[in-house]
């Protein structure tokens, strides 16, 4: 039986952020939220006013899986990935089930670069300036930037105003042909990027926390302990 765990965290004070003039996008997506495993994440086309795709998590309660990632589009379910405790996680993607590693490929302990196909094409997520991540279409010397996800950002105004920008992916025409699996193989890879950063952090506060201990016990017998 699947339970909720999906937790909305909207920023109502967030705005848009500037188009890229130079970049020339078709098509952006605006975030609602910052993108979290364990957060509702809802994505709009610019100029749009409902929601066009949703990003939800699930606890599914069997043994060895903990979570389910649903991506959506109002009712129509577009990919599930079925996190799994031990073995691969499990990617349910136009009909098709797989390991999520054998579409979305990415090394071991990062999440870049990561590439997925498309028919005969390969396409590649890397890592681009401020944060940013850039897809390009084909591995070759002859690559072009089709899209760019801009994190969550944010600027200060002359008079002093903090502007808090929202996360948003920007498409040229040739990834707008294949949003969604652009779309899908972009959350992915900012939730793991997030995940490894939060296991970051808490190996450094396990990490100190036993430096203390071990301070502690080295001057116990200094002080009397």
């Amino acid at each position: 039986m699947d339970s909720q765990i999906t937790l909305v965290d909207t920023d109502p004070d967030s705005e848009l952020a500037p188009p890229d003039p130079a970049f020339g996008a078709t098509t952006i997506l605006d975030f609602d939220s910052n993108i979290n495993a364990r957060r509702l994440t809802n994505a709009t086309v610019r100029g749009q006013n409902h929601i066009r795709y949703s990003v939800g998590t699930v606890r599914t309660g069997l043994a060895g899986m903990s979570r389910k990632t649903i991506f959506s589009q109002g009712e129509r379910i577009l990919a599930t990935v079925q996190r799994r405790n031990i073995i691969p996680d499990v990617l349910t993607l136009g009909g098709e089930t797989m390991r999520l590693g054998g579409w979305l490929k990415t090394p071991i302990f990062s999440s870049l670069p990561a590439s997925f196909r498309e028919g005969r094409e390969t396409y590649l997520w890397k890592k681009g300036r401020d944060g940013r991540i850039d897809l390009y279409k084909g591995s070759g010397a002859d690559t072009s930037t089709i899209a760019r996800f801009y994190p969550s950002d944010f600027a200060v105004t002359r008079d002093r105003r903090r502007i808090t920008y929202r996360a948003h992916l920007d498409l040229r025409a040739e990834a707008d042909l294949i949003r969604e699996k652009v779309f899908i193989s972009c959350v992915l890879i900012v939730q793991k990027r997030k995940n490894a950063k939060v296991k970051e952090q808490d190996l450094v506060s396990v990490n100190s926390n036993e430096l203390g201990l071990i301070f502690f016990y080295a001057i116990a017998p200094v002080l009397g302990f």
